[in-house]
């Protein structure tokens, strides 16, 4: 069932104004302008970028996009009241020398992602607004599937579901790895020849634009390695690496306005195996001339990562780059929590996008197949193996990630199975919105119990430890501790001052609080959980 969405969501629109408009902060402006004369290639043939002087006198610069035949646009969200005025510079006659202007005006938008001012391993929005990231995977969203049944109204009410249970991104795939297209056709007609079909994108900017009126950012993975040498529209389907930049501007073009974050390769170690003669340190340096490209291209700072392989699991290697934004973008099943506090040191949020699709069953045979997926409770573990590191979640569900395919029968967003993780993980959301836990550091070392931790469980693939716990703290302020499979005491380190704790315990099952009163405590808090299930208690500094 879909629920109300938050106001906040509602305020989250994107209108299209026409030139000389009153364009809202945060909002997209778009101008439409026509070359002159017929090309056999417009895509490739043409080069047109605006120069964009804001309010104040400081410079943007961006393409603008072909949309087919004579059409090509100038889309851009403006982030500062006042007058903007453009100019385009182009080597056709008909682009060269047009010139405009627009007002922007104040609004209740809060604008893109960003890594926090002062707490960069977590989010804002442009306005300053902390956001606690909660994500949710859609291969499929921006593409269709007869088979499965995924559609343009499929892939709308899978938003609408998504955003009423607090999930504020998701990500997809922008070109489809089984080679699909949209009701419009497939992305490209000759990738070879760079033969691009406008309508296939004009579709995207539809679906793009409605996941973010419902409050949701969407993750765009531009392409993805070529993990079986026969996708057909793979980063290395591209002629040459002039074309894959000029991709990677068309991008930045079309969508940087949009409320996105880039990913520059889905699965791209994939690519060290398929392009025969190109050697792994060419192929990464690559990637990183593609990201740079994005980003030059691209005036609106929008968050730019890049998706590894299982094998390795971290992009930590692209730490280095400039246009890196995540501390890392992991992709990892096995010690969830350790994984994460490794690349903890690193600027940026650190994100596990793929660690799970909830019951996951590729085969058919009944029996989930994805390591930490065969329950519930396993993509529950991992949620707060992930976020008590300081980590944040892109999650998955077997019925809805990969568009329905991958898993036995058609897209399903309302799959009565999915229910108590689609709760659960809101619950994950609830408690760490009610604190500032952006001022909150991991702090295992002040737990200690007579419990040892347990590690994975391999039973087939990869499951959570099923003993553990960890801390993360403010010190002196607040302290949240999570503990599961054991009902041995935990104790906390808190230090020798005594001072008084507000302390309640929490059920990640429930997302139910349960008050334990106020305590004076110096030295150290025992907890004992009331079951071997998974609990979480809360110590808040009271007032003397």
């Amino acid at each position: 069932m879909i629920r109300s969405l938050p106001p906040m969501a509602l305020l989250l629109t994107v209108s299209i104004a026409s030139a000389q408009d009153r364009v809202g902060r945060y909002d997209i402006f778009e101008s439409t302008l026509k070359s002159s004369g017929d090309r056999a290639n417009a895509y490739v043939e043409v080069s047109a970028e605006a120069s964009i002087v804001r309010p104040g006198g400081a410079k943007w610069t961006i393409p603008l996009f072909w949309d087919g035949a004579e059409v090509w646009k100038l889309r851009v969200s403006p982030d500062a009241p006042g007058k903007w005025v453009y100019s385009v510079k182009s080597n056709d006659a008909g682009l060269n020398g047009k010139t405009g202007s627009f007002l922007c005006v104040d609004s209740k938008r809060a604008g893109g992602l960003q890594p926090m001012v002062g707490s960069p391993s977590h989010f804002q929005r442009q306005s300053g607004a902390p956001v606690w990231f909660m994500g949710d995977t859609a291969w499929g969203y921006l593409t269709d599937s007869e088979v499965d049944k995924h559609h343009r109204p499929q892939a709308e009410y899978y938003a609408k579901t998504r955003a009423s249970q607090g999930f504020n991104a998701i990500t997809s795939m922008m070109l489809s790895e089984q080679g699909v297209g949209n009701q419009n056709g497939k992305p490209f007609d000759d990738i070879a020849a760079e033969r691009m079909n406008s309508r296939y994108w004009q579709e995207v900017d539809e679906r793009v634009a409605f996941a973010n009126r419902l409050g949701l950012t969407v993750g765009l993975a531009i392409a993805w390695g070529d993990k079986r040498k026969v996708e057909p529209f793979a980063w290395r389907m591209f002629p040459n690496l002039e074309a894959r930049k000029r991709y990677a501007r068309y991008i930045a073009a079309r969508y940087s306005a949009y409320d996105v974050y880039f990913i520059v390769s889905g699965e791209w170690h994939a690519e060290i195996r398929t392009r025969d003669g190109v050697t792994q340190d060419q192929i990464f340096r690559e990637f990183v001339a593609l990201g740079d490209e994005l980003a030059a291209a691209d005036p609106h700072d929008r968050m730019i990562g890049i998706h590894p392989m299982t094998q390795n699991g971290s992009v930590r290697e692209y730490a280095a780059a400039s246009w890196m934004s995540f501390g890392d973008y992991q992709q990892n099943y096995s010690d969830l929590h350790d994984r994460v506090l490794l690349s903890r040191y690193l600027r940026g949020p650190v994100v596990n996008s793929e660690y799970g699709y909830h019951l996951r069953d590729q085969n058919g045979d009944g029996k989930p197949d994805k390591s930490n997926s065969y329950a519930t409770e396993d993509m529950r573990f991992a949620s707060w193996d992930v976020v008590t590191a300081g980590g944040y979640l892109v999650t998955g569900f077997g019925t809805t990630y990969f568009g329905g395919h991958r898993d036995p029968g058609p897209f399903d967003v309302d799959a009565k199975k999915n229910d108590d993780w689609e709760a659960q993980i809101g619950y994950i959301k609830k408690f760490f919105e009610q604190l500032p836990w952006w001022k909150l550091a991991p702090a295992h070392q002040l737990l200690s119990s007579s419990a040892p931790r347990s590690p994975d469980r391999t039973e087939g693939g990869v499951r959570p430890p099923a003993v553990t716990y960890w801390a993360m703290a403010v010190p002196g302020e607040t302290y949240v501790v999570y503990i599961r499979g054991t009902t041995e005491p935990v104790e906390l380190e808190l230090g020798a001052r005594s001072r008084p704790f507000a302390i309640r315990e929490y059920n990640p099952r429930s997302g139910e609080f349960r008050k334990l009163g106020e305590q004076e405590v110096a030295g150290r808090y025992k907890y004992r959980a009331p079951d071997s299930q998974d609990w979480l208690v809360l110590l808040e500094a009271a007032a003397r």
